[in-house]
């Protein structure tokens, strides 16, 4: 995959910590920030997928629910 530089400014707190995780990981400042990414992103599409998954069980009880009512009607 190709690789892009890019130029980001953050607060030295940030940095600090960063230079810090990567001499423990043994990994660049680059590949901690591309992992942060890619995590942030599949978090996002994880809650998105959620909320969606959500939405459609609320609205099959509710179909549910409409035609439940509808055969006690028509057994009338």
């Amino acid at each position: 995959m190709h690789r892009q530089k890019i130029t980001v400014t953050i607060e030295q707190e940030l940095v600090k910590e960063i230079d810090r995780a990567a001499g423990i990981l043994n990994k660049s400042r680059s590949c901690l920030v591309e992992e942060a990414i890619r995590t942030w992103r599949r978090v996002r599409l994880e809650r998105g997928l959620r909320e969606g998954y959500l939405a459609m069980t609320e609205e099959d009880l509710v179909m549910a629910e409409e035609n439940l009512s509808a055969g006690y009607e028509a057994q009338k």
